[in-house]
């Protein structure tokens, strides 16, 4: 798919984004930044702070949830051997 330009609005700014992503999938992470910039807004009145802030709530978020992943996958692993050497015993 072409790059396509996609408007989106973060925190009362527009944002013109050339993107090949789907609108409709860019619009939902436009959201999601807005929804944690907002979180961090009462939090100060500098700008960046701000941006700071919700970048690293999302950072954390992303942290939080690639751990969780690689303790799932680790899970399954062992499962898996597990069972390989269940049927091995079994042969």
């Amino acid at each position: 798919m072409a790059p396509q330009k996609i408007m989106v609005e973060i925190f009362g700014q527009l944002l013109n984004l050339k993107s090949s992503a789907d609108p409709e999938y860019a619009a939902k992470l436009a959201e999601f930044v807005d929804g944690q910039v907002r979180k961090v807004a009462s939090q100060s009145n500098d700008p960046l702070k701000v941006a700071l802030l919700a970048s690293m709530n999302i950072a954390n978020e992303l942290f939080e949830e690639r751990k969780a992943q690689e303790e799932s996958d680790n899970a399954l692993s062992q499962r898996a051997d597990s069972l390989i050497e269940m049927l091995e015993k079994a042969i």
